[in-house]
């Protein structure tokens, strides 16, 4: 098995907690795991490992926020977020290809021979499914004489479900959903989806090399070709077989789909072979060649394919084979995995820790006003008693007053109230007043002569009422 690819770059990571916002993570997707870092450095170790296989890959809806994607399962959810659509049809091809793979999908981003392999487990065949399903729904008069067939693009909406149906493992039903335009653009999509192109990039000096034999002696290019072409894998060798195969066929109804054999080189000759350096100068140089090149092998397939190439039985049995350098990549990957969560794990005691000690204060506290509200209960209850008996002297000053006003009433009178002032003692008619005689002569004011005679015998004598005092 080749080494896995590595996927590595920046990523918007959503926190978990009450507080949710987006921060700036370096993302390394390698093996079955994604892992996250603050810093680039490969030397501080991950914030957190995911392990992808059997993770849901949701595309959110686009916002002014950035590009979406949600890896999710039963019990845990992570969201990411990209700068552009590309960028997160990049990493989600790319995580698809390990959360899928397991369950006969995630063929968009994997290699061929990996593909096949997975296949293989779940019934496949010696080629991708999707390129034989596709080419299945293509390969008929009626849609092989269809106008553009491969030049005109299909739905680009039903092309992206059918993408992640056959990215999930699923059998989508192309008779139902699909079209002859919609179908061929998602074969061309998967095509360009690869990581290498059908013959691997390592040989693409090597078949470019043979257009000058090829241009000078025919017979030995074709012999040269035949010998280039039994070094490509042998899922990589049954693809491009059933692949001209399928293109020589189409070129025939060319003047029923404007299809000829070099509109058909154009179209395909980029994902069939390709240079992987990114040199555009060194693309441009050897264009045409390639185009020549996938020429000649729709024109001759059948003498440089005779038959689909069988795998060693080694190669058959033996599926989990890994060379020694992604074994010891997977190795590091588990003991950073172990690391994180053994930091996890002491972070998740110190947090205990920490809890109990909270706790053990908080006790305290609630012990000791426990006891403030003792003593305030006691002061409380003491002042009721007080209250209560200042209530109690209440009530019998006002029974007592009471049973005085009932006696009062009973007897009909009352005790007559003291008088503010002294009053001047009574006069008799032998008092010498200033003016008077010794024998007994009223002299003095007409007020005194009145009162001091004597009463008539004819009027009446006025009783003074009861409390009152008058002078003699």
């Amino acid at each position: 098995m080749s080494m896995a690819n590595i996927t590595t770059g920046w990523l918007k990571k959503e926190t978990h907690g009450a507080l949710r916002r987006f921060e700036r993570r370096w993302v390394v997707v390698s093996g079955n795991s994604l892992s996250y870092y603050k810093r680039d450095d490969n030397i501080s170790a991950p914030l957190g490992i995911i392990d992808l296989p059997g993770k849901k890959i949701i595309q959110c809806p686009d916002t002014d926020h950035g590009y979406k994607f949600e890896l999710t399962d039963k019990d845990s959810s992570f969201n990411f977020s990209c700068e552009t659509k590309t960028e997160r049809e990049k990493w989600v091809d790319a995580i698809s290809c390990i959360s899928y793979g397991p369950f006969g999908g995630g063929m968009f981003g994997s290699s061929i021979e990996i593909t096949v392999k997975r296949e293989k487990l779940h019934g496949g065949r010696n080629i991708p499914k999707i390129i034989s399903q596709c080419i299945g729904y293509l390969d008929n008069s009626f849609r092989l004489k269809e106008n553009g067939i491969f030049r005109l693009p299909g739905n680009e909406k039903t092309v992206k479900q059918l993408k992640m149906e056959f990215q999930e493992g699923m059998e989508p039903n192309l008779e139902a959903k699909g079209d002859t335009h919609t179908i061929g653009s998602l074969l061309k999509l998967y095509l360009r989806s690869l990581p290498d192109s059908v013959i691997p990039s390592s040989l693409y000096e090597d078949f470019v090399a043979i257009i000058l034999t090829y241009e000078l002696n025919q017979k030995e290019g074709l012999n040269e070709l035949r010998y280039l072409l039994n070094k490509v894998p042998c899922s990589a060798f049954n693809t491009i077989r059933r692949l001209c195969e399928f293109l020589y066929k189409v070129q025939t109804y060319s003047d029923s789909n404007r299809m000829d054999l070099n509109n058909l080189a154009i179209v395909f000759s980029p994902t069939i072979l390709k240079n992987n350096s990114g040199n555009l100068d060194l693309e441009m140089r050897d264009m045409q060649k390639l185009k020549k090149v996938t020429e000649i092998m729709i024109l001759n397939y059948e003498s440089l394919f005779p038959n689909d190439k069988v795998e060693e039985d080694q190669e058959d049995l033996d599926l989990e084979i890994i060379d020694p350098e992604e074994l010891k990549n997977l190795y590091t990957v588990k003991m950073i995995k172990y690391q994180v969560q053994a930091r996890e794990i002491v972070a998740k005691d110190k947090e205990i820790e920490d809890l109990r000690a909270q706790l053990a204060q908080s006790q305290c506290t609630v012990e000791q006003q426990q006891c403030t509200m003792l003593e305030q209960q006691n002061k409380i209850d003491h002042l009721e008693g007080i209250v209560q008996r200042l209530q109690n002297q209440v009530t019998n000053y006002k029974a007592a007053l009471s049973n005085l006003r009932v006696q009062e009433n009973s007897d009909g009178s009352a005790t007559p109230p003291k008088p503010t002032s002294p009053l001047p003692p009574p006069r008799s008619a032998n008092t010498v007043l200033k003016g008077g005689s010794k024998n007994g002569d009223m002299i003095g004011s007409p007020q005194l002569r009145r009162r001091t005679q004597p009463v008539s015998k004819d009027r009446p004598v006025v009783k003074p009422r009861p409390g009152t005092i008058c002078n003699p």
